[in-house]
């Protein structure tokens, strides 16, 4: 195949990962995922944004596997989106979201690996004169009989002119035969990363690069009126002021060929010689917004009104035998509200776009964890033909799917496109940042719940009202145990945000609401959770005639093994002295009746001291993600959800008032930080067989559900809201009551 044929090409080499560019003089590529060296290195093509993810590793390990590379030969580079375009999406999956880079990529890229092994066989084959048969690979060479060898470099350019095979015709290797897949081999890019070396999108320097920063319309919704740019023209630096016009920002899947578009507010952007520049003349610079429909809207009016809709009946979601009947004969009937506020995702790495325009074409770089709709993105953006676009995709410092939107890319686009000729890169502020998310969405959780005269659940409801979001109603609905009397409804509101996705995505929330009101019920039965958890979680409560029954019926017995496994290592039956307590949390991401999911299960061991402080002691940790890719960089995912499910639950909150998000930077949003996230961390991984499973959101909402549920058995208060920062942490009284003189929560 040809290589890129783009009509304008700078290629970057980001340091750890290589941007991909045309074939270099005297390199083969082998069909479309790779390209051999003279020197026998190897670039593999990732068709994902590592966003810290390890995937340049663990995709490069199950390409690596099937073609029998050298490791240490092995030079990993991101996909380009033009060439995947070109190629009918040759690269299968390159949104990256949903924790789906192994799911949806293990098999194809075993298969490419083995495809092109085969084609450099054939063609060692012609070449000496043997068998196929007789030839084998071993660290990326070919092994003749008698011992001779040849590299891969020396058959690449006539393997080349060979057809992959079909792959009925191609035999994966047998698991046991692993060498690198299963491995704990080291991150490709630790050492730059660790050194500080590795580069992403805000470090891009190009000669004569200016800069941009950018203000949007405060308030959700709201149009530029008008901006006085003499009064900034004699400013230091100031090259010009640019508007940016409102439109679309991405469409969220993994081709550009459907999903909700939630679009982008107008903005001013100023460009200038510097940063701080340019920051400083756009904060004097005067701009008339008109602020819309939501200039008075503020976080207390939407949930009042989600509270106001959770009175009324909701469209159903999931019903099943009599709920109004088995209520009226409960032996105890527990409800409660549960409420879960906006937040934001908070990557390190702030939000930049580099753009370039000039008479070949534009070049862009930026950090997106959807390279392939950003491409798309700004060519529209700038009227020009796909093929005079090239992408270029970087290291990601964080996205937690903030950066599934590309709003900023078009922005950048339209900078560069009103000031020709030069590079600019164009970067939010912190501040900008914060003011302009795409939050998931606030939500209300109403539940009632009749238990019979020996604790158990004979009855379940619960009226789930949310803000602005595609339909997420997964989250309350996709529950694994069947109780036999059951209604779940669930309605969307319009919002001012528009809708993003964040770590966790709607189980986050969900989990945490459903497991802590069971765990209330346990509470009201008298019966440790655990026991209710596995009451809940029987197999022979699942209708015979319900479509995926062996999925559900998989999902209750893997449930029901790591939860069993948590309670083993974290020594559940234990009990702990007094201000202290134990949580637990099961559950899995399950969107759809037949989509094969990984399985989590945590205990969470905290400490009050009756004063508002909080120490989180110990998480525990089993997780079955199906075929390990590397234990270490599963280990380092899961680690970090446990960090963020400590951030959500103490700090996350986005709030607004009069239309505007009052947070504006840490200093008043704070995060997880060393002293504050617990140091005593188990993760256990179970050994399986089964397809790969996304790991690097399950721990986010078990540990979270954990940690919250944990408090109340510590004789805390039960929390309900969220985040524990808005709540005081005193012991209850004796009454079961929660308010008890104290301070905020804090640290120990």
């Amino acid at each position: 195949m040809a290589a890129v044929s783009a009509g304008v090409v700078f290629p970057v080499t980001m340091t750890g990962c290589r941007v991909a560019d045309p074939k270099p003089s005297d390199s083969v590529e082998l069909f479309s995922w790779v390209v051999m060296m003279p020197d026998n290195t190897v670039r593999i093509r990732i068709p994902q944004s590592d966003i810290g993810q390890g995937v340049v590793t663990t995709l490069s390990q199950v390409l690596a596997e099937e073609l029998d590379l050298k490791w240490s030969s092995i030079r990993p580079e991101f996909f380009d989106p033009l060439t995947n375009l070109k190629r009918n999406n040759v690269y299968v999956y390159t949104c990256t979201e949903s924790s789906w880079s192994a799911d949806r990529l293990f098999n194809p890229m075993r298969m490419a690996g083995a495809q092109i092994r085969q084609m450099l066989l054939t063609a060692a084959a012609r070449r000496s004169g043997f068998d196929v048969a007789d030839l084998r690979t071993e660290e990326s060479s070919i092994i003749l009989p008698g011992g001779g060898r040849q590299s891969y470099a020396e058959v690449a350019s006539a393997a080349s002119h060979i057809a992959p095979p079909h792959p009925s015709r191609v035999k994966l290797k047998d698991p046991a035969d692993y060498r690198l897949i299963g491995k704990p081999i080291k991150r490709l890019d630790l050492v730059p990363k660790t050194t500080g070396k590795l580069e992403y999108g805000i470090d891009v320097d190009l000669p004569g690069m200016l800069y941009a920063v950018v203000q949007q319309s405060p308030v959700y919704g709201g149009k530029l009126v008008s901006f006085d740019e003499q009064a900034i023209a004699k400013m230091p630096g100031v090259v010009g002021v640019v508007r940016i016009a409102a439109g679309p920002c991405g469409l969220n899947g993994p081709l550009a060929d459907g999903g909700e578009d939630y679009g982008m507010d107008d903005a001013v952007a100023v460009v200038a010689d510097s940063f701080w520049r340019a920051r400083k003349a756009l904060l004097a610079l005067p701009i008339e917004w008109d602020d819309g429909e939501f200039a008075h809207t503020s976080s207390e009016s939407i949930m009042a009104d989600l509270v106001s809709r959770a009175g009324r009946p909701q469209p159903v979601v999931r019903e099943a035998g009599d709920f109004a009947g088995s209520i009226g004969r409960a032996h105890r009937v527990i409800e409660a509200d549960y409420s879960y506020p906006f937040m934001d995702a908070m990557p390190l790495e702030p939000i930049n776009c580099t753009a370039w325009l000039n008479s070949d074409g534009l070049q862009v770089w930026a950090s997106t964890q959807f390279a392939q709709e950003a491409h798309r993105l700004a060519a529209v953006t700038a009227g020009l033909p796909p093929e005079r676009v090239q992408f270029n995709l970087p290291y990601v410092g964080g996205g937690f799917g903030r950066r599934c939107q590309n709003e900023y890319v078009s922005q950048a686009v339209q900078i560069a496109k009103a000031i020709p000729g030069k590079p600019i890169k164009m970067i939010w502020t912190r501040e900008e940042m914060m003011a302009r998310g795409y939050p998931p969405p606030i939500t209300i959780s109403r539940f009632k719940a009749g238990l019979d005269e020996k604790g158990n659940v004979i009855a379940w409801f619960n009226r789930v009202i949310s803000g602005t979001a595609p339909d997420q109603s997964y989250g309350p609905a996709r529950l694994p145990h069947y109780v036999p009397n059951l209604r779940i409804e669930y309605a969307r509101v319009k919002t001012p945000q528009p809708f993003g996705w964040m770590r966790g995505v709607a189980f986050t929330q969900h989990v945490w609401m459903n497991q802590g009101f069971q765990d209330e019920l346990a509470v009201a039965a008298g019966r440790d959770p655990v026991d209710l958890y596995m009451d809940l979680l029987d197999e022979g409560s699942v209708p015979t005639d319900l479509k995926g029954r062996d999925v559900a019926i998989r999902r209750i017995r893997h449930m029901r093994a790591v939860l069993k496994r948590v309670c083993q290592i974290a020594d559940w039956e234990t009990p702990l002295s007094q201000g202290r307590g134990k949580g637990v949390s099961v559950s899995d991401f399950s969107y759809w009746d037949t989509y094969h999911t990984g399985t989590a299960s945590s205990v969470v061991e905290v400490t009050l001291d009756g004063k508002g402080g909080l120490r989180v002691d110990h998480v525990y940790v089993v997780m079955n993600c199906g075929r390990i890719l590397n234990p270490e960089v599963v280990r380092g995912q899961v680690e970090g959800s446990i960090f963020w499910a400590i951030t959500t639950a103490l700090y996350g909150k986005i709030t607004l008032k009069d239309g505007r998000v009052v947070q504006r930077n840490f200093q008043d949003h704070n995060v997880a930080r060393l002293a504050t996230a617990c140091r005593n961390i188990v993760v256990e991984l179970v050994e399986s067989d089964d397809h790969p499973a996304g790991v690097g959101e399950d721990a986010v909402p078990i540990v979270m559900t954990a940690m919250l549920n944990a408090i109340y058995d510590a004789g805390g208060p039960r929390i309900r809201s969220l985040p524990l920062s808005d709540h005081v942490l005193s012991f209850r009284k004796q009454d079961g009551s929660d308010a008890l003189p104290g301070k905020p929560s804090g640290n120990l």
